[in-house]
């Protein structure tokens, strides 16, 4: 027994020695991707000189084709951008085929809690579906709100609304705006000015383009019924 217990003190002593030698390194074998194992933490909503300092590089750029949250080209909005919402103006050249436009995705996407009419009486909530009542565009304080703090509430959502920013993409929701903006016009809201001039200029020469080419086609008609009456005469 006495000589177990002896052997043991000798191994357990020859270990300890070993273990401690100055001249012992640690193996931990191979690792994979070491570089994502120890790799070093930066937060980058800080600055970057600590960066910068280590002698390290990376990248300012965004990633080509993507835009920066609430940044969105051309209207560069922040959802607590309020103030700046009002005075929001449309960037785009809107024509009637826009508004039109504007009109289909109104009924595709708002006015299911709207209503077609605009007035708070969608079918979400008149079938009792859902309680809270919708905006009435076309009355009180929402018939005079500009169209860059409706455009807004498209893109951040308002009040029990959510957000339509995935839905629309910025020219879309400018088109709903319009349509908007335009039946608010016609009930007693602020007058209507989102269709450019140039665009009218355009409608009225295609008109005029259009109208020409139908009389031109009337008096080809005739030419060819006289040519024809003259043919049954002989």
């Amino acid at each position: 027994m006495k000589k177990i217990h002896f052997i043991l003190i000798v191994v357990v002593g020859a270990m300890v020695v070993t273990s401690c030698g100055k001249d012992y390194r640690r193996n931990p074998g191979k690792i994979y991707a070491p570089d994502m194992t120890y790799s070093r933490a930066y937060d980058y909503y800080n600055t970057t000189d600590s960066i910068n300092a280590a002698g390290g590089t990376f990248n300012k750029m965004p990633v080509k084709n993507t835009i920066a949250r609430e940044q969105g080209i051309p209207t560069h909005i922040s959802e607590t951008d309020t103030n700046a919402a009002k005075a929001l103006q449309n960037p785009y050249a809107l024509y009637a085929k826009d508004l039109e436009q504007g009109k289909r995705l109104y009924l595709i996407h708002c006015a299911i809690c709207h209503g077609e009419k605009l007035d708070g009486q969608g079918p979400l909530y008149t079938s009792e579906k859902y309680i809270a009542a919708p905006a009435n565009l076309i009355g009180g304080k929402y018939l005079n709100f500009s169209a860059g703090k409706i455009y807004h509430a498209i893109v951040y959502g308002k009040n029990m609304m959510g957000s339509y920013a995935s839905q629309l993409d910025s020219k879309q929701r400018w088109k709903v705006v319009a349509y908007i903006k335009s039946i608010q016009a016609d009930k007693g809201g602020a007058a209507f000015n989102m269709i450019s001039e140039e665009s009218v200029v355009e409608e009225a020469v295609a008109e005029h383009n259009h109208s020409e080419e139908g009389e031109e086609h009337d008096q080809d008609g005739d030419h060819e019924h006289e040519n024809g009456e003259e043919h049954g005469a002989h």
